[in-house]
C-alpha cells in the first residue's frame, strides 16, 4: 500500500506545482502558504481529535526529545514549503519541481548524519544517480 501512497502523493504534488504556479501570478507566496497551512492544520486538527490527539500529546509532553524533534519538524516544514512555493514563483513550477527532486540525496545524508541509518543499495545508488543527472540536464538547458 506504501507504493500507492508515495503514487498518489508524486500525483497531487505534481498537480499542486501546476495551479500553485498559476495562483502565484495573482497572489503572494505568504498569502497562499497562510490559507494551505490554516486551512489544512484545522483539518488535521478535527482529524487528530477523533483519533490521536490526546494520546500524542500526553507522549509529547512526556518524551522531550520526540517533542524537540516534532517541533523541528515543524519549523523545517514550515521553511521548505515556503521555499519551494518561492521556487515556483520565482521560475516556474516544471523546473523547481525537478530541482526539488534531488531531496531523496538529502535523506539519505541526513538519516545517515543524525541516526546513523542506512537504506542505501544499488537500486537507490541507480535511482539517485538518475535523479541528479536529471537536475544537471534541466539545470544547464
Amino acid at each position: 500500500m506504501w507504493l500507492v501512497y508515495a503514487i498518489l502523493a508524486a500525483v497531487l504534488w505534481g498537480l499542486n506545482y501546476a495551479i500553485a504556479e498559476r495562483i502565484l501570478h495573482n497572489i503572494s507566496t505568504v498569502t497562499l502558504l497562510a490559507l494551505e497551512m490554516l486551512i489544512g492544520g484545522l483539518l488535521f486538527l478535527i482529524i487528530s481529535y477523533f483519533t490521536h490527539l490526546k494520546t500524542d500529546l500526553y507522549l509529547l509532553s512526556t518524551q522531550l526529545k520526540i517533542f524537540w524533534l516534532t517541533l523541528i519538524e515543524i519549523i523545517i516544514v514550515l521553511a521548505a514549503n515556503f521555499f519551494i512555493v518561492s521556487s515556483i514563483r520565482g521560475k516556474d513550477a516544471t523546473v523547481a519541481g525537478i530541482v526539488e527532486l534531488i531531496y531523496p540525496l538529502f535523506t539519505i545524508l541526513f538519516t545517515w548524519i543524525l541516526f546513523r541509518e542506512n537504506h542505501v543499495n544499488t537500486q537507490v545508488i541507480i535511482g539517485g544517480g538518475l535523479i541528479l543527472l536529471g537536475v544537471f540536464v534541466i539545470s544547464y538547458a
